[in-house]
């Protein structure tokens, strides 16, 4: 930033420099050749119908001659005198007076002057006034361009310095936030700045982003502390049993322990595969979506299951279009019905219908319900109630948190409601159009 603003100051004050001189060059210019056409006006004056003589005298312009049309000079001021004929344009006649910038004039050898020229009516015949006055340079004077100089010196290192300590002191508080996120804490959170600017919702961005990095973390370690706990136990029991069988193989009921030693298998596979689809949903949203029917695609699904412990009611509306992965939703599906026939008493409900632009899948049953203190803990990975360790006792605890990462997949909400018996999760989703 800082070199930059050097750079655009640099510019600019070239820029300014330029058209001052330029100004000044002009106004000098024209202050020359006011004098010049004065002078000629005088000499216009004297010798107006009269006898030229051989000698001009005018203090102000020192280098002047009366010429006749034909190019002999009839008179010189004293530095002219013995000169050719300084210029040879003729001035119009109309106009009167003209003025040109001419090299190397008689008298002022490898220099550049101003001329200007005037018809003068004498006695014998008109004659031209020729004045000329050296030409200002381009800089006009070695003062201007040294004052100019030292001007934009200043100029320019009060804005090199002020642009430092500006853009240093508003980019402090960024350095203060690179630090502290790079120290790699989480729980570290940045100072906000009181005065409202895009520093301060920088900062914001960043302790929500920090926030939510930490929560992220937390989830994870107790993903991991609960996985590696319910995988633990199963790998525990398969272990004690095959240690107490080979202390005495004789009296071991081989086939009995291996269809044990299956069942702690199985609920190895089941935990793995389970973790893997939350991985999976957790670090992937993919696109590949399709506009379903959600009624149809209901009707699908149960038609591939097989009887329950209790039957399954449909109140299903035809119509309600969703935007939807069907493999996962068929998952989210299979997973709620599942559970409502573990815990129904007599019958599982499966409703679609739509609610103001919104897809609704509601799953419910006649059982005893989940009280309303854990309608948010029964989402949470491996969290399982005691009525569910009776009920299903191979069960992972992670059908449905699945289903609600399905439903955040989809723009969704997966959530328990009130029913008038039994427990109601029903799925939210956004209609297609």
């Amino acid at each position: 930033m800082t070199m930059l603003a050097a750079v655009v100051a640099t510019v600019l004050c070239v820029i300014t420099s330029v058209l001052i001189l330029d100004h000044r060059h002009e106004e000098r210019t024209a202050r020359r050749l006011g004098r010049l056409y004065a002078a000629n006006l005088e000499l216009a004056h004297r010798f107006a119908h009269r006898d030229a003589p051989e000698a001009i005298d005018l203090e102000n312009v020192p280098a002047m001659q009366l010429a006749a049309v034909a190019g002999q000079v009839v008179s010189a001021s004293p530095r002219m005198r013995g000169q050719p004929r300084m210029a040879t344009f003729l001035p119009p006649r109309r106009s009167a007076a003209t003025d040109r910038l001419q090299c190397d004039v008689p008298g002022f050898p490898h220099r550049c002057v101003l001329v200007a020229a005037m018809w003068v009516p004498a006695a014998g015949g008109d004659l031209i006034a020729y004045s000329a006055l050296p030409a200002p340079p381009w800089y006009v004077s070695e003062a201007l361009v040294a004052e100019l100089a030292a001007g934009s010196a200043i100029l320019l290192i009060v804005m090199i310095v002020g642009t430092y300590w500006i853009v240093g002191r508003t980019l402090r508080p960024v350095e203060v936030m690179a630090a502290g996120v790079a120290a790699g804490d989480p729980g570290h959170r940045v100072p906000v700045p009181a005065h409202h600017d895009e520093i301060r919702y920088l900062a914001t961005v960043v302790n929500d982003t920090l926030e939510q990095q930490e929560s992220a973390l937390r989830r994870e370690r107790r993903f991991a502390a609960e996985a590696s706990h319910d995988l633990r136990t199963p790998i525990a029991g398969a272990r004690l049993r095959l240690e107490e069988a080979l202390m005495d193989p004789a009296a071991v009921d081989w086939p009995s322990l291996a269809k044990d030693l299956l069942n702690d298998v199985e609920r190895q596979q089941a935990i793995a595969e389970d973790i893997l689809t939350l991985a999976r949903l957790d670090a992937e949203r993919s696109s590949q979506r399709e506009r379903t029917d959600l009624a149809d695609l209901v009707r699908s699904e149960l038609r591939r299951r097989l009887p329950g412990r209790v039957p399954v009611h449909t109140d299903l509306r035809p119509g309600v279009f969703v935007e939807c992965e069907r493999v996962l939703l068929g998952r989210l599906l299979t997973n709620l019905v599942n559970n409502a026939q573990r815990h129904a008493a007599t019958a599982v409900t499966v409703a679609v219908r739509a609610e103001d632009g919104t897809a609704v899948l509601a799953v419910m049953d006649d059982g005893t319900g989940i009280a309303s203190e854990h309608r948010e803990i029964v989402f949470e990975r491996f969290a399982r109630l005691p009525e569910s360790r009776v009920l299903d006792p191979k069960g992972t605890g992670l059908g449905l948190p699945i289903c609600r990462e399905i439903a955040h997949a989809h723009q969704g909400s997966l959530t328990i409601e009130d029913s008038a018996q039994g427990a109601c999760l029903v799925l939210r989703m956004p209609r297609a159009g």
